[in-house]
């Protein structure tokens, strides 16, 4: 291996490996010096500058670890059939026994999903079982951990799926040797020998061995390569000592973390998004605290991935729900919390001020619990503006500071070089959060084997961009991409411009070339230049040129239960809280359609504002988002479970049924059938408010149903309402009030049965007694046919866009004022304190005679 290493490499390894030798027991994550201060800590009842107490946080999870004891774990899925065929049920129950082969559906990682840690899996049951043993010493514990490993030491053949046909190393082998690794350190004193002896063996020839011979043929910037270095380094560590290759082992793993690093955004950013992005880090966050505690030095630490690895976070996570957005496979939640911690506990202070926004500062696991240290942790709001870009991963975010009651937008337009597998064709795309609602919508995490939902998931179709030649024909395929329509390639997009300032911020993205294929040009220009007039205004200004003629459409997406309504030469798009105010003009002409795309309509509608057949055009939208009453989509089930999330448990899917039978009013009702729930939408509101859940039910049951309110914080329900219950045969309406909790970022109603019988809901109602502001429609009108530009008037300002050729002198009469300027792209608040103004490509603005200087700030990234 060393042959294919950089001297830069070697030079890592030398400083790594050099000067250490086997530790003590245990060496993963803690000490045997850090054993008195963990036990006395799950007795301390005092709370912490965290606000909490040890002991209490040591019971819920001595009480979870109890709670897995009681069952063995069991899994189901029900594996979804390639391009849409039928499903194939499959389930395992932990033993000695491997789980059964699923040769005819090989496609599906059914053993990652039993080796990642979740709620519930393999090796989240090792962590507890271990966990509960180190703090507690009660055998019971300990019995129960060497139940489950010493079972996967029984299996035949490496810790992966045998349906892959490989036998090469996977995410499960990784993950196994992380937690086969960390309970060989653990439990290493209460072992026999004879039981050390089938640990370790196992722990090698099923885990390290295969990893370290084949981790360099995976990708380095992957989160593979993440997961098995990960594993590669702690199961090293456990065994050093006992095997001669574990230092090699640890030496290799780092390296290839080094080029996993190496290979994310040069200016910041991972450059597979927050989602798979977070995957990595947090085995990598592993990696490091176990390096750390096991006293092997690191320059890992020292890397510029992990230097700007805070500010690209803190940039990322929006004020109002504390979410940062995901373009490609994922969705909004707070990502790299594992690894920020470690940041933060080395004494980073943004790093610690990120982790308390996304709630993870507090002992939800027994990883958390092990590492958080009150003392260490000293976070602080950062002193920068948080706007910014990262061109290498082709991410900017347009915000106002840290304001939680503005507007925030999150843009894509990259990578300009490398392609990523889990990226989407989204180039020049947007999403908008507002209120703590995404009211332009991304749809997430691609669909891979259904065709209609893959096409509109990861296709240019389903993403706020420009599509060429939206029509019948095109939306009767169901490919990815069509060539001449959609963009073809996930890289040749960049962000060529970014600007940002206390008033505005600006960026421009140039993406003709992901639609250009190496044999056809289809476009010759596609900018995309976005201006935030803060607090609440979207000025986007399209340029688009082709060899040939096209009708170019503008997309924007709505969630699931989200609508659109055409108003003249307006659009609302219509959210569960907030309304986003849509006008686009363009000299070609503009016509507004509005539609779900067959077979994917669970991913909520679009709206298409398309031009004529022209070969070059502008398009210039104005976007402005407004509160409105909470309105709960859907309520009377008309729309199917659109606005809904049934139960999707394996055995539970098919209970969540639409009854068009059976039906209070309006023509359906939502039925389920043994036990499965229906929860709404997420709506946020602030604590302290009341609410009120009204809804329609009738049970054939006398037990089994229920209803809640969940009151959501870092992507988990800390709180609940219990509300009342349907128990006779015929409709009666229920309702449910309670006032939002302190820390409650998102709040979901719950409609449920469990039990002999059915159950069904209709009519329901959500209403909150809070005041809504911003709720008057702004007033939009263009100038000229929106090529010179657009007027907006926003809670009684007047901002106006002009656009033009860069240094050519004109006159424009706008607004009653009269304005001249040189610049391509110029943007005035007319404010009572005099104007404000921002700039692009020119030297000269006055209003009304009068010279305005524009706005001061910083240009990030400036095209030449």
């Amino acid at each position: 291996m060393g042959s294919r290493w950089s001297l830069g490499l070697a030079m890592l390894l030398l400083t790594t490996a050099s000067g250490w030798a086997a530790p003590g027991r245990p060496r993963i994550f803690i000490t045997a010096d850090d054993l008195p201060r963990l036990r006395a800590m799950a007795r301390d009842e005092t709370k912490s500058a965290l606000g909490y107490a040890p002991a209490d946080a040591w019971k819920e999870l001595q009480r979870k670890a109890d709670q897995f004891a009681a069952t063995p774990y069991r899994y189901r899925v029900n594996i979804p059939g390639q391009e849409g065929g039928p499903s194939t049920p499959w389930e395992y129950t932990f033993s000695k026994e491997p789980p059964p082969r699923h040769d005819d559906s090989r496609h599906y990682p059914v053993w990652t999903a039993m080796f990642q840690e979740r709620a519930d899996s393999i090796t989240t049951r090792i962590q507890y079982f271990t966990g509960a043993y180190l703090v507690t010493q009660e055998p019971r514990y300990l019995e129960k951990a060497k139940e489950i490993v010493l079972s996967l030491c029984a299996w035949p053949g490496i810790w992966t799926d045998p349906s892959y046909g490989s036998a090469k190393p996977c995410l499960d082998t990784g993950h196994a040797a992380t937690w086969v690794g960390i309970f060989y350190d653990w439990c290493y004193d209460a072992l026999t020998e004879a039981e050390r002896q089938t640990v370790r063996t196992a722990l090698v020839e099923k885990a390290l061995a295969p990893i370290n011979e084949y981790i360099d043929s995976v990708s380095p910037y992957h989160n593979f390569t993440a997961v098995l270095a990960t594993g590669l380094c702690i199961g090293g560590i456990a065994v050093l000592g006992e095997d001669e290759r574990a230092r090699g082992w640890i030496d290799h793993a780092v390296a290839r973390i080094q080029l996993n690093f190496d290979a994310q955004g040069k200016d910041g950013g991972a450059m597979e998004g927050p989602m798979y992005g977070t995957y990595a880090a947090d085995n990598i966050a592993d990696m490091i605290w176990a390096l750390t505690t096991a006293g092997i030095p690191t320059a890992l630490t020292e890397h510029p991935y992990l230097k700007t690895l805070p500010r690209y976070c803190v940039t990322l996570l929006n004020p109002n729900n504390h979410q940062q957005p995901c373009f490609g496979d994922g969705g909004p939640g707070a990502g790299f919390t594992r690894l920020m911690l470690a940041l933060a506990l080395r004494g980073d202070t943004d790093a610690a001020w990120y982790c308390e926004k996304a709630n993870y500062l507090r002992p939800d696991s027994i990883r958390q619990f092990l590492a958080l240290d009150p003392a260490k942790l000293k976070p602080r709001q950062p002193v920068y503006n948080p706007s910014g870009c990262f061109v290498d991963v082709g991410y900017a975010i347009l915000r106002d500071g840290y304001n939680p009651g503005s507007a925030f937008l999150a843009f894509k337009s990259g990578p300009p070089e490398a392609v990523v597998g889990h990226n989407h064709h989204d180039h020049n795309s947007f999403v908008i959060n507002y209120a703590g609602e995404w009211i332009a919508w991304d749809p997430g995490y691609r669909s891979y084997f259904n065709p209609p939902e893959r096409r509109y998931t990861a296709g240019t179709l389903g993403h706020n961009t420009i599509l060429l030649d939206l029509d019948e024909e095109y939306l009767k395929s169901q490919a990815v991409y069509t060539l001449g329509r959609d963009q073809v390639r996930l890289n040749k997009a960049r962000i060529a411009e970014f600007f940002t300032s206390n008033a505005f911020d600006y960026i421009l993205g140039e993406a003709a070339e992901a639609y250009n294929s190496d044999k056809e040009r289809v476009l010759e220009r596609f900018d995309r230049q976005v201006v935030f007039v803060k607090p609440r205004l979207f000025f986007i200004r399209d340029t688009l040129a082709a060899p040939k003629p096209h009708a170019f459409s503008f997309l924007l997406h709505l969630a699931t239960g989200g609508e659109f309504q055409i108003n003249g030469d307006g659009v609302d798009a219509i959210g569960a809280q907030n309304v986003l105010q849509t006008h686009v003009f363009s000299p070609a002409g503009i016509r507004y359609t509005t539609a779900s795309y067959p077979g994917a309509e669970r991913y909520g509608p679009y709206l298409a504002a398309t031009t004529g057949r022209t070969a070059a055009t502008t398009i210039t939208s104005v976007l402005v988002p407004r509160r409105q009453a909470l309105r709960l989509a859907n309520g009377g089930f008309e729309k199917g479970m659109a606005g809904w999330r049934p139960r999707s448990v394996p055995g539970f899917v098919e209970n969540h049924v639409i009854d068009t039978e059976v039906k209070h009013t309006g023509n359906a009702s939502a039925r389920i059938d043994r036990g499965g729930y229906y929860y709404s939408q997420p709506f946020t509101v602030p604590p302290g408010t009341r609410i009120t859940a009204r809804w329609w039910a009738k049970c054939s049951a006398p037990t089994g149903a229920s209803s809640l309110f969940y009151y959501w914080r870092g992507g988990k329900a800390f709180a609940s309402k219990q509300g009342p219950a349907a128990t006779v045969n015929e409709w009666q309406e229920y309702t449910l009030t309670d006032v939002v909790p302190e820390g409650t970022e998102e709040v979901c109603l719950a409609l449920q049965f469990f039990g002999d019988g059915q159950c069904w809901y209709d009519d329901v109602e959500l209403t909150a007694d809070q005041e809504v502001p911003n709720s008057a429609p702004a007033k939009v009108t263009p100038l000229q046919d929106g090529s010179a530009g657009a007027i907006a008037e926003v809670d009684g300002i007047v901002h106006v866009l002009l656009c033009g050729q860069a240094g050519v002198a004109r006159r424009v009469e706008a607004a009653g004022k009269v304005f001249e300027t040189d610049a391509e792209v110029a943007v005035v608040s007319l404010k009572s304190t005099g104007p404000e103004a921002f700039l692009v490509r020119g030297k000269k603005l006055l209003v009304d005679g009068k010279p305005v200087a524009p706005a001061q700030g910083e240009w990030r990234l400036r095209r030449e």
